[in-house]
């Protein structure tokens, strides 16, 4: 089970200095859509320049024009670069092939899926890499969410990453449904002591 931290923040300076002390617990990097939006493609390039050995996640959530943007941030040092699931398929399909003709990895983000168990079926046909499993982060509680669990795992066997406001209070709950990856954002890039919590964390999914 891998741990995925996502630095949904502004301040680049402050999310280097945090994955600095961070890194040796975490699996992937998670450029978060705020950072990005703030950056651009810097913010990848400055990611993939301080740490080159850790796989990196741009949060770009694609709903269009999918071609040149895949090519600038694969050019960046991305591994893994995110379509939003209610996008058309055939855009989705589109953003498949063109990542993986630039040798990076393309998640599937269930934040506006209109039927979660159908983008799951849809998933693999699409040419998936990964699921990104959550609701928008305003509206919907974890516990809630989770409900959806055996009607997105029952449909796909592609690799399922649970998001969404995960604690210590709930991982085990999240753990106990076997997902291939956690990805945690506030509950350590926040924290008052981030390695420890990075630490904590990591030996919990293990």
């Amino acid at each position: 089970m891998k741990l995925q931290v996502s630095f949904d923040m502004i301040d680049l300076n402050k999310a280097i200095d945090i994955a600095s002390i961070i890194k040796p617990y975490v699996d992937i990097l998670e450029v978060g859509s705020p950072l990005i939006y703030k950056e651009g493609v810097k913010a990848i390039e400055e990611f993939k320049n301080k740490f080159p050995k850790k796989e990196i996640f741009a949060d770009v959530k694609l709903v269009d024009r999918v071609e040149n943007t895949i090519k600038i941030f694969a050019n960046a040092g991305t591994n893994y670069i995110s379509i939003l699931a209610g996008t058309s398929n055939s855009t989705i399909q589109n953003a498949s092939k063109m990542a993986h003709s630039n040798n990076i990895k393309i998640a599937l983000d269930f934040v506006d899926a209109y039927s979660m168990g159908q983008s799951a079926m849809d998933a693999k046909a699409l040419d998936i890499d990964l699921i990104i499993f959550h609701g928008p982060h305003e509206s919907t509680k974890l516990t809630e969410l989770l409900e959806e669990w055996e009607n997105v795992r029952g449909n796909t066997t592609l690799p399922i990453f649970i998001s969404g406001g995960i604690t210590k209070n709930n991982i085990n709950k999240v753990i106990s449904l076997k997902p291939q990856g956690i990805i945690i954002g506030r509950a350590i890039t926040q924290a008052d002591n981030p390695a420890k919590e990075a630490e904590d964390f990591k030996s919990l999914i293990k």
